[in-house]
């Protein structure tokens, strides 16, 4: 099968000359979700062409379109003639209607810009959208672009937006309950909240920036646990903020890294078997957070789990299932 894929495209923070590409260079958890969704499409037989990541790897297989203007995109479409356009930035990048069926993923919170023909990427997103019908397909992740490692040192990571809503604070407050260092890893656009955060927890809270490649794998692989400790309130389109799928979640599992998780969103869907959910209104005492963290899962059963339910070629089959649907005429909101 033929696809067009469909990136929003972003300037990459360290480098604003630069494009974030496929995979992407540091922070970018939609251009990991499409990296590894080629990877189990590529693998499955199919051909890609790839939109709004210009300076993105080629490969045998992915034709990467190198312009952003609109007349350009949706020329390299019609060229490439795909059965089903898959479009991942809410219509951002998106050419008017055109004879090609289109699926969209939606990755933000709220109701997407185009219901027609949805995809969601938890139950508690699909519900805060208001659908009860339009498939959920889970964040897959490939195992080899991720290291996996047994033997972990003595720190926490958090890896992420360092936001209100991303829970980077409260992250801070469990490392200093366990007595451990925490890695902060991830672009900071709140200067105020990331100079709260420091001030505060000032010999826990290590703020490293953005990380990429070997770099990137190493930290979360490494790491003793991830927090991903999200939050209700601070998110960035208004509005309560509901996880939507939380990348780092399959990435951290697929490295052997267990995750502890708020139970914001799907959260509480996908963490069971590969960490633990904290109640909201957890106290967090040095007692509790190292029975949290003597409870964890060991790196064989979170990485088993991750590769079972997430596995690049798992989420590409399943995707392929709804891309022939859409082929074939159906609709549904």
């Amino acid at each position: 099968m033929k696809l067009a894929m469909i990136i929003p495209p972003y300037r990459y923070g360290a480098d604003p000359t630069q494009w974030i590409t496929v995979p992407p260079q540091g922070y970018g958890g939609i251009q990991w979700v499409a990296a590894t969704l080629i990877d189990g499409l590529l693998e499955a037989g199919c051909e890609v062409l790839l939109v709004g990541a210009p300076g993105s790897p080629a490969r045998s297989g992915l034709n990467v379109s190198a312009s952003l203007e609109p007349g350009d995109i949706r020329a390299a479409i019609d060229d490439f003639n795909p059965a089903v356009v898959h479009d991942h930035s809410n219509t951002a990048a998106l050419p008017p209607e055109g004879p090609w069926p289109v699926v969209s993923t939606h990755h933000l919170n709220g109701v997407p810009e185009r219901r027609e023909n949805g995809i969601y990427v938890s139950a508690a997103q699909r519900r805060n959208a208001g659908s009860f019908t339009a498939p959920v397909i889970r964040l897959p992740v490939n195992p080899e672009r991720c290291l996996f490692q047994e033997e972990k040192d003595d720190y926490l990571l958090f890896m992420g937006r360092v936001s209100a809503h991303k829970g980077a604070y409260e992250a801070a407050a469990f490392a200093h309950a366990a007595g451990l260092p925490l890695k902060v890893a991830g672009p900071s656009w709140e200067p105020e909240y990331l100079e709260r955060l420091l001030a505060d927890y000032p010999h826990t809270a290590d703020y490293i920036g953005e990380v990429g490649g070997r770099a990137r794998t190493e930290l979360i692989a490494r790491a003793r646990a991830i927090l991903v400790l999200s939050q209700t309130w601070g998110g960035p389109f208004g509005g309560p903020w509901v996880e939507p799928g939380a990348t780092v979640v399959s990435e951290a599992a697929a490295s052997g890294t267990p995750v502890i998780a708020s139970s914001n969103g799907c959260l509480p869907e996908i963490v069971p078997g590969v960490g633990t959910v904290l109640p909201s209104t957890a106290e967090i005492t040095p007692t509790a957070a190292t029975e949290i963290l003597d409870g964890l899962p060991t790196a064989q059963e979170v990485l088993k789990t991750a590769v079972d339910r997430w596995g690049h070629l798992k989420i590409a089959q399943e995707y392929l299932t709804v891309y022939e649907r859409a082929a074939r005429g159906e609709r549904w909101m």
